[in-house]
This record gives C-alpha cells, sequence and structure tokens, in this order.
C-alpha cells in the first residue's frame, strides 16, 4: 500500500510550513477515505515510484479503507460513475468558460490596448493551466476526490469541508435568458421569462454523467463559435450602428483608449477582471478528473482549453476592436443592427442555457455526493432512488438560483462580486494545494524552492484581484444606486 503523502522522512522535525496544516499527518483515516475511488484495472496511472525512505513512512494499514469507506469497491455502484474521455472532459470545461461573456471581451481591448489585452490573455491562460495543473495533482494523490469540499475535508477536516463546499456552490444566473427572449421580440414580465427558463434549464441539467452533458456542452460550444463568426463579419460589413456620420473615424490603439472610451482604473480594473473570469472553469476542474476513464489524460484536455481559448481571445477581441474601434460596447452585440442582434442571440440560447447547467451540474453532483455517503450508499443500487434524489437536488438548486436573482435588484453586478471572489479564491487554493504537498520538502531541490516562490507570487496576484476586483464591483453597483437604475425585487422591468 502507498505511503499516505505529504508525509515526513523518518526522523526529519517539523518545518515551518508544515504548521499552517495541524495535525495533518496524525489522521490517517481522513485521507484514506478518498484512496479507493478508481479502478486501477482501467485507469492509466502508471503504478508510483517509490524512494528508498518511503518505505519506512507511515502505511494504510490492510483493512482500514474498507472499514472507512465500507464493503464497496470497483464493481459495485457508484454515484458518479468514471465514465468520461479527453475530448468529453475538453467540452464541458470549453463550455463552462467560453460563454456569451467572450463578446464582452471587445471592449476590454479598447479600454486597455491590443498589446496589454493578448499580454493578459496569455497571462490568464497560464493560470488556468496552473490551476488546473494543481487540481490534477492533488486528484491523483487522492483519486477519491470528486470535489472542493473533500479536499476541504482532507486538508483540514469537516469543518474546512462546510468553508470550501460553500465556495463550491456558486449562484448561477436564471436570468440570462430572460435578456435573450426580450432581444428576440418576447417583451413579457421579466419574472415569468425568467421562470420560464430556469425550467427549461433544470431538464437540461437532469443528466447525471458528464458523458451525457458533454453532447450538450459541444453544442454550446458550436453555438458560441457560430455567433462569433456571424458577430465579425456583421461588424467588419456594417461597422458600428451607434456611430454618427459626423462622429470621427474609428481609431485603434495599441496602448490605453480614445477619449470616448472610459479609461479610470476603475475601468481597466473591471474589465480585466472580465478577462480572468473567461478563463474561469476552474470550479468544474476536480468533478470532471474524478469522471475520467484515465485521470492522466486530463492533462490534455487542460492544454486544449487554455490553447484554444488563447487563441480565440485573441482573435475575437482584435478583430472586433478593429471593426468597432472606440465605438465597441459591452456586449459587442450591441454594436451590431438589430436584425443582427436577433440572429445572435437566437443562435447563442444554447450557450446560455448550457453554461448556467454547467454550474448547476458542479453544485447539484456535491450535494448528491454528500447525500449518498457512508451508510446511505446502500441507496446507490436502487435506481429510482438515486434518480429521485437527483432530479430533486436539481429542482431545489434552479429554485434557489431563480428567487436569489429575482430578490437582488442588482444581480448583474453581485454576480460580477462573486466572480471576482470565487475566481481569486480558487487561484489561491491551487497554490495552497501546492504548499500542502510539499510541506515537508519544499526546500529540498531547485524545483521545489521555485515552485514555492511562484505558488507566493501567484496568491499575491489572486489577493490583488479579490481586492481590485471587488472594489471595481461595489463602485459600479453604489454608481447604479447613484443613478437611479436599481429597482425592487421580482420586478417585470429589464433589471440593470
Amino acid at each position: 500500500m502507498d505511503a499516505l503523502e505529504p508525509c515526513p522522512a523518518p526522523g526529519q522535525k517539523r518545518t515551518a510550513l508544515s504548521y499552517l496544516f495541524p495535525n495533518n499527518d496524525q489522521v490517517l483515516s481522513r485521507r484514506a477515505k478518498f484512496t479507493d475511488d478508481i479502478d486501477t484495472a482501467t485507469a492509466s496511472t502508471p503504478p508510483p515510484v517509490v524512494a528508498a525512505d518511503d518505505h519506512e513512512k507511515p502505511k494504510i494499514e490492510e483493512g482500514l479503507i474498507e472499514q472507512i469507506n465500507g464493503p464497496y469497491t470497483g464493481e459495485e455502484p457508484k454515484a458518479l460513475p468514471r465514465t468520461l474521455g479527453r475530448f468529453g472532459a475538453f467540452f464541458n470545461m470549453i463550455a463552462f468558460s467560453f460563454a456569451l461573456g467572450v463578446l464582452s471581451i471587445p471592449m476590454a481591448v479598447a479600454t486597455i490596448g491590443i498589446v496589454p489585452f493578448i499580454l493578459q490573455c496569455l497571462f490568464f491562460g497560464f493560470l488556468s493551466w496552473y490551476t488546473g495543473y494543481q487540481y490534477w495533482r492533488i486528484a491523483m494523490m487522492y483519486p477519491g476526490i470528486h470535489n472542493l469540499q473533500q479536499v476541504g475535508e482532507l486538508m483540514y477536516g469537516p469543518s474546512c469541508a462546510v468553508a470550501f463546499a460553500v465556495i463550491q456552490a456558486r449562484v448561477w444566473h436564471a436570468l440570462l435568458g430572460g435578456y435573450a427572449f426580450y432581444y428576440l421580440g418576447w417583451h413579457g414580465c421579466m419574472v415569468g421569462m425568467a421562470a420560464v427558463f430556469a425550467v427549461i434549464s433544470w431538464i437540461v441539467t437532469l443528466p447525471r454523467s458528464y458523458k451525457l452533458f458533454s453532447m450538450f456542452a459541444a453544442t454550446s460550444f458550436t453555438s458560441i463559435i457560430t455567433v462569433i463568426i456571424i458577430a465579425m463579419i456583421a461588424s467588419g460589413v456594417t461597422g458600428p450602428v451607434n456611430k454618427d456620420p459626423s462622429d470621427p473615424p474609428r481609431e485603434i490603439l495599441a496602448f490605453g483608449a480614445t477619449k470616448q472610451i472610459p479609461h479610470s482604473f476603475l475601468d481597466g480594473m473591471l474589465y480585466t477582471s472580465n478577462v480572468f473570469v473567461s478563463f474561469g472553469a476552474t470550479t468544474s476542474y476536480l468533478p470532471i478528473i474524478a469522471e475520467m476513464h484515465h485521470p492522466r489524460q486530463f492533462l490534455t484536455s487542460l492544454n486544449m482549453l487554455v490553447i484554444i481559448s488563447i487563441v480565440l481571445y485573441i482573435i475575437v477581441g482584435c478583430i472586433m476592436n478593429y471593426n468597432l474601434g472606440q465605438y465597441t460596447i459591452s456586449p459587442s452585440l450591441g454594436s451590431l443592427s438589430p436584425i443582427m442582434v436577433k440572429v445572435s442571440y437566437g443562435l447563442s440560447l444554447p450557450t446560455i442555457l448550457v453554461a448556467g447547467c454547467c454550474s448547476a451540474q458542479v453544485t447539484g453532483k456535491m450535494f448528491l455526493l454528500n447525500f449518498f455517503s457512508k451508510s446511505r450508499r446502500r441507496f446507490l443500487e436502487n435506481k429510482w432512488i438515486l434518480w429521485s434524489v437527483w432530479i430533486t437536488i436539481n429542482f431545489l438548486s434552479w429554485v434557489a438560483a431563480y428567487v436569489l436573482a429575482e430578490l437582488i435588484p442588482f444581480f448583474n453586478s453581485f454576480l460580477g462580486i462573486m466572480s471576482s471572489v470565487f475566481w481569486s479564491t480558487f487561484l489561491f487554493l491551487a497554490c495552497w494545494f501546492y504548499i500542502w504537498r510539499h510541506q515537508h520538502d519544499y526546500h529540498r531541490t531547485w524545483r521545489n524552492r521555485l515552485g514555492l516562490v511562484v505558488a507566493l507570487l501567484i496568491i499575491g496576484i489572486a489577493g490583488f484581484f479579490l481586492i481590485a476586483g471587488t472594489w471595481a464591483v461595489a463602485v459600479s453597483i453604489r454608481d447604479l444606486y447613484n443613478a437611479g437604475k436599481v429597482g425592487g425585487p421580482f420586478e417585470c422591468s429589464m433589471p440593470v
């Protein structure tokens, strides 16, 4: 049986970093709980190479896994079986991050300039890859981990598991479908339109396996690519429709913004946060790894995600900015003709739908695993109970999302705060996972020392986006109140 890493070498004293994880080495049962979920007969992960001093490290005692997890092993039913391939993993992640928000990218280019935008895409792409790699490493150490809540229990115990569950359980947007219906010509009450969209979303969220849901994700990706191509062609043919004949010609800047574009630090921070969040598939990393046939192939899917995202964001941002110049608005569909706006929103409906369902899948699966834990695992053999619980969890989740969206009068800006907080937190946790894995050997090799320095630098970056991004969105909410644009809950008018 493998050593329960991370653990100190024989006779090694506690390091400074190990004090950040109190009593971590002594709780063997907490780690053993997450070791037996993967079927080693089908996994492509090679057996670990055991160093000479590892033979003297603490081992998992025979029978301890069965004592902790019960008699369920590889052939027994699981709430979330491993059926996902590398391309399915890619489509689920790209559908999570590459959604309608890409159409706000051109405004970021107009605000900060083309060169800073390209550098931002490269940098945020690296941060996205780094986050995925650190999540993958901890999932390979303990293949029984399905979500962030279980990582919290692994590192600190049940109390931290609750805190990490709050971070994992994001609120998704139940109003975006209402906006799309409005622009398509259905000028009804927003409360009713959002309710219709929430019901449709609940139905689409019902596939329990990422393998099945990947078909929806592939459709979503195809949909948004089609919308982007149409928007780029239409903006090049017609130019910005919001430009008057007496206005100056389009101006394209490599650095900075023209006088027509607001370009204070607040504005730059808002649109930089939009680019940062556009690489935000991090919430789905652990759940997707947990359902893959061969978890080692996740790196292939991650590389595809990062490379394609960087290339597409740069192409969309630069071409749309070239076509629209300082007359770009967010989303950039607003700079197109009314007919093209309707066509684009109609084609983007699958993307709007699936993007919200991706978040719902992550949250629902976390609650599903909690329900079928410990003694309740025996109910997994009853398909009626399993599906009834899954359908109920998704129904209650979408009801909660819909009610929150209608209760908070500035819900769009509220989502901006959530994005700044949660994506910064996920980035911070990726660095924290590295420190946890190397708490005993961070000083032994130059690679480990360099890795620690990189982790600490990224923690500082995450802290900056947490503070500055939240401040920027909070100021925008204040301005909305001052301008009298914030309505009340459950109003029929279009929310801000």
